[in-house]
């Protein structure tokens, strides 16, 4: 008798179990049909910052875009006028030929990975990125064996520099040479620091000293023989290819940035 009744108390808890478990389950979807934000946050908890990061750029870029497209805005190679329309096929193109490739950089450089212009296997970049502290971002970019490497430093270091330009030639100077020693024969290409708006000067005025700096790394450059690239110009006439912060871009001069540096190392 009272294994019968141990039996029937066994099964009432089992059952009461899974009414429970149902129960929960059916609170659980119906927050998600009545609260979708929900479903996003515990979405997002699964992925890194990076994935985040990149979702979030492409989700404001892809409303700026349709923004720009109901007021009947031209953008990229064909709102420049440059008479070169680009094509769809065009990223694809350049991801294969900048396969091989290596870009460092720092939050802008980012940029060719939050839009998918290029891989990640052909980008170095990280935020705050600075000629005295790329040392570890280097060893990286070489430990992938590029045929051609691009370095994107500087916009850091306006402010970690405080507006001296001698000093923050010294440290890139560091960067050129830990580069030669590692790897002597292989093309390095460096770019200019990319211009910003005169609203972020007012925010931070050592941003005003972006064509000083511009000038001292093009002499650095001249010293050690190797190509400066400044790219500033296609960005004239162009702030609505700023972001809010009048110093990261949108997507639309990257491809035209990657040409310049395609044409100089010749891929």
């Amino acid at each position: 008798m009272r294994r019968k009744r141990a039996g029937r108390g066994f099964l009432a808890a089992a059952f009461l179990a899974a009414l429970l478990v149902w129960q929960g389950n059916r609170i659980w979807q119906k927050e998600q049909e009545q609260f979708p934000a929900v479903a996003w946050i515990t979405a997002l908890e699964q992925k890194d910052t990076g994935e985040i990061k990149a979702e979030l750029n492409a989700r404001d870029e892809a409303e700026r875009q349709q923004a720009l497209a109901g007021s009947g805005t031209q953008t990229g190679a064909e709102g420049a006028g440059s008479g070169a329309e680009e094509k769809p096929a065009d990223r694809e193109s350049l991801k294969k030929r900048f396969g091989q490739s290596v870009i460092v950089g720092d939050s802008v450089a980012e940029g060719f990975l939050d839009y998918e212009i290029l891989d990640p296997s052909s980008i170095v970049a990280e935020k705050g990125l600075r000629a005295d502290s790329a040392g570890p971002d280097i060893e990286k970019a070489l430990s992938l064996s590029p045929t051609h490497l691009f370095l994107s430093i500087g916009l850091n270091d306006l402010e970690y520099c405080k507006g001296d330009s001698s000093r923050f030639v010294r440290d890139y100077e560091g960067v050129l040479q830990q580069i030669r020693e590692q790897a002597p024969d292989l093309p390095v290409y460096v770019n200019a620091i990319m211009p910003v708006l005169p609203a972020a000067v007012e925010e931070k005025p050592v941003f005003g000293y972006v064509e000083e700096f511009n000038g001292a790394l093009k002499e650095l450059c001249e010293k050690w023989g190797i190509p400066f690239l400044d790219s500033g110009d296609i960005l004239e006439g162009h702030e609505d290819w700023y972001q809010k912060d009048s110093v990261h871009l949108t997507s639309e001069p990257y491809t035209q940035w990657l040409a310049r540096m395609e044409e100089a190392a010749g891929l």
